[in-house]
């Protein structure tokens, strides 16, 4: 298990730990993930979190802003992968932008974090297509940034360069790798699949209230479903936004996971990859195409392992 790093918010190493029980990584693309990891009461971590706000933690290649601690039978802390300082920011209201979702998702970022001389944009090359991307009320700027890239199945990270003691958020674009997942390949075990729609919906209604009339109205969201297909449903929210998520959030979900064999995060497969996914059950057999959206990472004693998430294209 590799050692664990705790810098302060200027990025200054402040200690190495190697009395570590347990990780946990969840890392997600175009969202926020997660680390928790656990120490025995008497490793010298303990002291240096307890005294200590604001810090960031470090294992390898995985980053995270420390969110939250406990002590009971042993020292766990918490934390966030760096993106989420996006949402400690908020973004106004602003009308019509034109352009990629890079430079319109980069424009925000830029705004938002004006006042931080160490934070930086980096700015990448891939993205050709021009939207029309605006909002009407205020949101935290993780919300307007993750919905933006997320027209075109794109995500974003933050990370932290300790060389230069940097603060950089990018756009990423996920590549079609040509990589197929099944048992016939040895690359895929202990497969478990869930399918699950009670609460799915194709389109929907949500209420607005007239600013000036204080009256309700009533707005659709379509289905592009026809006939006994097209299943409505009521909507949360007052925006098209916060309807569009509301209707998200009702999909119909198809999960698989499994464990992977010599094939390696950061090196084989990255966040955001599509890739062809074998789905064996019994007699049943199909091919889908994915995207990795989530990556599952371990360590406890002398075991390891990682599992990656997949969700529909």
């Amino acid at each position: 298990m590799q050692d664990i790093r705790v810098y302060d918010f200027n990025l200054n190493l402040i200690h190495i730990e190697n009395m570590i029980s347990s990780v946990d990584w969840v890392i997600k693309f175009n969202d926020i993930g997660t680390f928790e990891a656990h120490f025995p009461l008497n490793a010298k971590i303990v002291p240096i979190v307890m005294k200590n706000d604001y810090l960031i933690i470090s294992q390898g290649d995985n980053q995270a802003i420390v969110t939250g601690k406990s002590a009971i039978s042993d020292f766990t802390v918490f934390g966030r992968t760096p993106n989420f300082i996006l949402s400690k920011r908020v973004t106004p209201n602003f009308t019509k932008k034109t352009g990629t979702i890079e430079k319109i998702s980069a424009g925000i970022v830029s705004d938002a974090f004006l006042d931080v001389e160490n934070f930086v944009v980096k700015r990448v090359s891939g993205f050709t297509n021009e939207i029309n991307f605006w909002r009407n009320v205020y949101n935290p700027t993780f919300k307007v940034i993750s919905e933006c890239l997320d027209r075109e199945k794109a995500g974003h990270k933050v990370y932290f360069d300790f060389e230069n003691k940097k603060w950089v958020y990018t756009a990423v674009k996920g590549r079609n790798t040509g990589i197929v997942f099944s048992k016939g390949k040895f690359n895929a075990s202990n497969t478990s699949y869930y399918e699950d729609f009670q609460e799915y919906v194709n389109g929907g209604f949500y209420e607005v209230i007239d600013e000036e009339t204080g009256e309700s109205i009533w707005e659709e969201i379509a289905s592009e479903k026809e006939g006994i297909y097209k299943w409505m449903g009521v909507l949360g929210g007052n925006t098209l936004s916060d309807a569009r998520d509301s209707l998200k959030s009702r999909k119909w979900n198809k999960n698989i996971r499994f464990d992977i064999k010599d094939m390696k995060f950061n090196k084989d497969y990255f966040l955001g990859d599509r890739v062809k996914v074998k789905t064996e059950i019994g007699d049943f057999k199909r091919y889908d195409e994915k995207y990795i959206s989530a990556v599952n990472i371990w360590y406890e004693n002398a075991n390891s392992g990682e599992k990656p998430v997949f969700a529909d294209i």
